[in-house]
């Protein structure tokens, strides 16, 4: 009887630590907490967000910008980009799901876990022996195969893919926001000249209703120059269109409120200075094996395919690893009416040969799917910079041709003032030749413009940063 009374006692001890073990691990259990959705809290985010926050300022001193530097006075290319780093809420979203990526690490390399359980019996009987029956057991699968070092493995590419995915979203947002800033310089400046066109045009239309009314003119004549008018003042309403609307782009990429981002003021465009850095270094012949390399070695888009194939072959070597069964240990401890009984178990699933082959033959193709896609990208990048080569160039050519023709019409206004001051034309005659060189001007910014932008073509197509004025793509911080 003491025997028996000993081993329930070492039973009843052994559930009680059981039952406490159980009973601390709850403690670190998270209890729910419902995220409510409240729309005036959202609102709120939105439109507290503001260039003059302390942690905005913060973050402008970690990207290199120096106390004196701050607040911003004119926004540029660089600082509306470290605006929309800070603002846009693509880019949280993209950092939350880095940070999901991270997490998914350390839960890859937890072991399965593992299983306690009790069993209760008791029989009613007349023999000389005890009526209950009382069993605990305690289960554990041991992995075979590496199979945690792989899970982890493959966690770890899935983050570089993430965190190359937000890299990514930072460029595709400057492209946008560059090229949106661009159309805005350009729209700008044309506002500028219609103002100025349509004022000639004014000019030249009473000079032609003078003359009509004095019969030197024809109908036909002073027709024309009111289409002429009545398109320019067209263009300049549709003008003033698009800049409200590109300048609402612009608030939108740099995730701050149209009553916010109306307050900046933004910086005039750099043309020499942007011309004169992209010509130094597109121009420069040395340099054309280096852009190839950049973009066959450096873009994201090739490095994300790197990572997805990465991942393609962890996939396919915990695939592998599938097919070794893993093992079950179980032992347990029974009080069985009167009877002590101590057992160890062992058990696997015994996992099927054919669909283990399938699945590893599907792994190995989206694998060599990965490596194709890397090759396809390599060959348009390539195909890219050629192409792009050309269209810099065609541009470039534009560019130097107008100016070059830009001495000539600095000339010939110098001759009109002359001719005009000394009576040999009219004010009609000199009026409409300052009226042409004023568009010939218009037409060398777009062109000059367009060079800028095939410049920044390059950048996005290497998603690399290739002058100095650009460097800013620090967005991980």
């Amino acid at each position: 009887m003491k025997t028996q009374a000993l081993k329930l006692h070492i039973f009843i001890s052994s559930l009680l630590v059981s039952f406490l073990v159980l009973f601390l691990s709850s403690c670190s259990f998270v209890s729910y907490q419902p995220h409510t959705l409240a729309n005036e809290k959202i609102i709120e985010k939105i439109s507290t967000k503001d260039p003059e926050d302390p942690e905005f300022k913060s973050f402008l001193l970690n990207q290199g910008l120096k106390d004196d530097q701050l607040p911003i006075k004119t926004w540029g290319l660089n600082e509306l980009m470290l605006c929309a780093l800070f603002f846009n809420p693509k880019i949280e979203i993209a950092k939350k799901e880095w940070s999901i990526a991270k997490d998914q690490e350390s839960i890859a390399a937890i072991k399965p876990p593992s299983s306690i359980g009790f069993d209760a019996g008791r029989e009613g009987n007349n023999q000389d022996k005890s009526k209950k029956a009382l069993g605990i057991n305690f289960s554990t699968l041991f992995e075979t195969a590496n199979k945690a070092k792989i899970r982890e493995e493959k966690a770890i590419n899935q983050t570089l893919i993430k965190r190359l995915e937000l890299r990514k979203l930072a460029w595709d947002i400057k492209t946008e926001l560059t090229s949106t800033y661009l159309d805005y310089q350009r729209s700008l400046l044309n506002i500028q000249v219609i103002k100025s066109e349509v004022k000639m045009q004014n000019d030249i239309l009473n000079m032609l209703k003078k003359r009509k009314i004095a019969g030197i003119t024809s109908s036909s004549e002073l027709d024309l120059s009111q289409l002429e008018l009545n398109r320019n003042i067209k263009k300049l309403n549709d003008e003033q269109i698009h800049i409200a609307e590109l300048r609402a782009m612009l608030g939108k990429i740099t995730g701050l409120t149209p009553e916010k981002f109306n307050l900046l003021i933004l910086a005039p465009l750099n043309i020499e200075g942007f011309i004169n850095e992209f010509d130094s270094t597109l121009s420069n012949e040395s340099n054309k094996e280096k852009l190839n390399n950049l973009g066959i070695y450096h873009r994201i888009d090739l490095r994300i395919a790197l990572a997805q194939y990465a991942l393609a072959e962890s996939k396919l070597k915990l695939q592998i690893a599938e097919q070794y069964p893993d093992i079950t240990f179980s032992p347990a401890y029974l009080y069985d009416y009167g009877a002590s009984k101590w057992i160890l178990g062992l058990s696997t699933l015994i996992p099927s040969a054919k669909k283990n082959e399938s699945l590893i033959n599907q792994a190995k193709k989206i694998s060599d799917i990965e490596v194709l896609s890397i090759e396809k990208i390599q060959t348009s990048i390539l195909n890219d910079i050629a192409k792009l080569a050309n269209n810099y160039q065609t541009n470039q050519a534009l560019v130097n041709r107008g100016v070059e023709d830009s001495q000539s019409i600095k000339d010939v206004e110098n001759g009109l003032d002359k001719k005009f001051n000394d009576g040999e034309i009219d004010r009609l005659e000199f009026t409409k030749e300052k009226l042409k060189n004023m568009q010939f001007k218009r037409k060398l910014f777009e062109n000059k413009v367009a060079l800028i932008q095939s410049g920044f073509d390059f950048e996005s197509i290497l998603q690399y940063p290739i002058i100095k004025q650009t460097q800013v793509m620090n967005n991980e911080k």
